[in-house]
């Protein structure tokens, strides 16, 4: 059992910190809501023919589709989707940087609605994160307030609301009605569709021919890293964790995401990164950590 946790922490800290890479990588040539949308037809489809394959497909009825509906739109419609959206016209380490306040935001909905209590270790521990968050990006606050990022901030703010909003409808929810791929793999395809008939809808039919070999690739790999490994680890921790817990992973996401950097587009690597790498980890550890009896 430790095993397999330690194992979807490492997914969901690693591959999803490397998603903000792929869908800046995506976006270049292809539009966001498409970039999104075929990547979880993809994802959702693989998961699916893995059910048929192994014979582990459920019944469908009418309120699973429902619950999975509301989901599908909160964490990938408007959470993925907006959160894709956003790095059209930001960078995906402002992406990355701005994404970690859903701790921030999945706290507070805890503390409103009475299912957590605070307590020193976990405001100490998040606000570790978002110290390290500010001695990672302080030369780069400047960016926030530049009239292009405008539009995106605001998509990637409203995509941590909703993401937050359906981390604690899953939390919360007092049966999971199917199985967790089962779930999992028709909340993408509804998502997938959705998002792409929000394409449609908006700028009209696909137009594949300015589609780079390097953007098809970035969906390849996030549906396959950012969605199959990465949104189903994601669920399991959740059936695990608090969501205060797992949301804190966001903080390791934005170091994956730097480093990412430094291999891909040679970005220095100073002795204030790695202080404030470690501050962000020790945030990590000390929301995570648990006395042995």
């Amino acid at each position: 059992m430790k095993t397999k946790l330690y194992l979807s922490v490492f997914c969901v800290g690693f591959f999803w910190g490397t998603t903000f890479l792929g869908i800046r990588i995506g976006v270049e040539t292809i539009p966001p809501f498409l970039v999104s949308g075929l990547r979880n037809i993809l994802s959702g489809s693989l998961i699916l023919l893995f059910l048929i394959a192994t014979k582990k497909t459920e019944r469908i009825q009418l309120h699973h589709v429902a619950r999975a509906l509301v989901l599908a739109l909160l964490m990938i419609v408007i959470g993925n989707g907006l959160t894709t959206y956003s790095e059209k016209y930001i960078s995906s380490g402002l992406a990355s940087l701005i994404s970690t306040l859903s701790p921030l935001v999945v706290l507070l909905f805890n503390l409103v609605l009475g299912y957590e209590k605070l307590s020193i270790k976990t405001i100490a521990g998040i606000f570790l994160g978002l110290f390290g968050m500010y001695l990672l990006y302080e030369n780069n606050m400047s960016d926030f307030i530049k009239p292009e990022y405008r539009e995106g901030v605001g998509a990637l703010l409203l995509a941590i609301i909703a993401w937050s909003a359906g981390t604690l409808v899953t939390k919360r929810a007092k049966v999971n009605p199917l199985g967790m791929l089962m779930n999992v793999s028709m909340q993408m395809l509804l998502a997938g569709v959705i998002l792409c008939g929000l394409h449609l809808g908006t700028q009209g039919p696909i137009d594949s021919s300015q589609w780079s070999n390097r953007s098809m690739l970035a969906i390849v790999y996030l549906a396959l890293f950012g969605s199959v490994v990465g949104y189903v680890a994601y669920s399991y921790l959740m059936t695990q964790w608090s969501s205060t817990r797992v949301t804190v992973l966001a903080y390791v996401n934005v170091v994956i995401a730097l480093f990412l950097g430094w291999l891909i587009l040679d970005e220095t690597i100073t002795p204030r990164i790695i202080l404030a790498t470690a501050v962000i980890v020790s945030g990590v550890v000390l929301v995570n950590y648990k006395k042995r009896a």
